[in-house]
């Protein structure tokens, strides 16, 4: 198993493809995926879902609204947004930090939990 304050190549080459990366732009460890890259939304979605086809990881108890805003929950009209998910049944959860040692962490355990990434 890989140190967890490493991130391997692969990875590394994944983000760099699906953030448009500069090869001059440092990946640490503690890098948030939305804060330090901008994935947030739809584009999040996507990139966990490639993410999990890319390096075989299970979904496990991933849930996009733990880390992530939804589309479309902010600007002036978010109340309806919020209204609409209330009424589907989707829950909002309080949003956590996703760093780029807990993806690698679930590549190394080979499925996202929650509770293994965050130890």
């Amino acid at each position: 198993m890989m140190h967890q304050q490493e991130v391997s190549a692969g990875l590394e080459a994944f983000i760099r493809k699906q953030v448009r990366l500069p090869a001059a732009k440092s990946i640490n460890p503690a890098d948030q995926l939305e804060d330090d890259y901008g994935v947030s939304g739809d584009d999040a979605d996507d990139f966990m879902h490639e993410f999990g086809k890319r390096f075989n990881v299970q979904p496990g108890d991933f849930v996009l609204q733990r880390y992530f805003d939804l589309e479309g929950i902010s600007g002036p009209l978010c109340f309806i947004t919020h209204w609409l998910h209330k009424k589907m049944g989707i829950k909002k959860y309080p949003k956590e930090r996703l760093t780029i040692a807990m993806l690698q962490r679930a590549i190394d355990l080979g499925a996202w939990d929650s509770q293994r990434l965050n130890e």
